[in-house]
């Protein structure tokens, strides 16, 4: 009967099934059960064996003996294979280095990449890959705050490994208390951060040995990563460029410094003397349309100013253009048309 049951069970005898356990539970109780009608469970799995003096009585095995015997070859067998992986990993490793080694200079020097997915994991994997340097430039004047949760742990990370950050943002994150709480917080752990009136797009630098760019205004879902030892060094030196003209971000910084507030309206009228509209100068600025028109209206205010184009002439019989012009070659790219970057 008992065999039958555990036929039934389907154990196969490699697990112990509920008609397996009754037998056990009824072998504990008398000392023994015959052997034919044994659980193959039981024995398959050792927790039944012929006793010594009866090959037709089966004994119950404590199940701490019997897990022994089962385990201790699977165990050796898995310790092997441990071994083996240990071993191969090592040797690919060995290998790896010689082969980038020899081919590094046949690597892609660029490759463009599809889907903000991709952009964005690439880009986390290099820059967590980054062993002394992480140049970036953010453009726009606010960032997602589900997005500056992400990144500010990751940043704040690197710090702490002692990877040196420098990070470029527009004036107009003054304007957006996340974003400026966001960059306060990695200044105050270590991090250099200056904000500008203009910038160029979205570019990412890690070590001086990779760099990542959109590809155009007309490709949201595309980025370029650069490896180009050549071309690395020149996006690295745009960077430095815009650096050196930024205004440095102190960690106790509340508010705006007042010279951000001259270098907007600087900015603004320069744009404005280019003839562009005031949804351009948003763009270009990183801020909104209506905080532009707040601009204007100051200035127009100030100069005395009735109309646009009297505007404009007061602001050259002032002196207000200073060394600057803008052309429309100048103008920054839509600082929201690459979100992968």
């Amino acid at each position: 009967m008992g065999q039958t049951e555990c036929d039934r069970a389907a154990c196969g005898g490699s697990e112990l099934c509920e008609a397996g356990l009754r037998q056990y539970r009824e072998a504990m109780a008398v000392g023994g059960i015959a052997a034919e009608p044994a659980a193959r469970c039981l024995v398959a799995l050792g927790l039944l064996e012929p006793a010594a003096d009866d090959p037709g009585l089966h004994v119950p095995v404590p199940p701490v003996v019997a897990a022994g015997r089962a385990m201790a070859p699977i165990e050796e067998e898995l310790a092997t294979a441990h071994r083996r992986l240990i071993f191969l990993a090592g040797s690919f490793r060995s290998a790896e280095e010689v082969f980038a080694s020899a081919h590094r200079k046949d690597l892609p020097h660029a490759t463009v990449l599809h889907g903000g997915d991709l952009i964005a994991r690439t880009i986390d994997a290099s820059v967590a890959a980054c062993q002394s340097e992480l140049l970036t430039a953010q453009p726009g004047g606010r960032r997602p705050p589900d997005i500056l949760e992400t990144v500010v742990q990751r940043n704040l990370e690197l710090l702490e490994r002692g990877v040196s950050q420098r990070t470029l943002y527009q004036h107009a994150v003054w304007t957006h208390p996340p974003t400026a709480e966001y960059i306060r917080k990695v200044a105050e752990a270590g991090g250099n951060i200056r904000t500008v009136g203009e910038m160029f797009d979205r570019l990412i630098i890690c070590d001086r040995e990779v760099a990542y760019i959109p590809t155009g205004p007309d490709y949201p879902d595309e980025a370029l990563e650069v490896r180009d030892p050549a071309l690395v060094w020149f996006l690295a030196n745009v960077f430095e460029y815009a650096w050196a003209r930024g205004t440095p971000v102190e960690p106790a910084m509340h508010r705006r410094p007042r010279t951000v507030v001259s270098e907007i309206e600087q900015s603004i009228i320069r744009f404005l003397v280019a003839g562009h509209t005031e949804e351009r100068i948003a763009r270009g600025l990183g801020i909104s349309r209506r905080t532009v028109a707040e601009y204007i209206s100051r200035i127009s205010r100030r100069l005395g100013s009735v109309s646009r184009a009297q505007l404009g002439y007061l602001i050259a019989v002032n002196g207000l253009l200073a060394d600057h012009f803008v052309t429309d070659a100048g103008v920054p790219a839509d600082p929201e048309g690459h979100g992968g970057v």
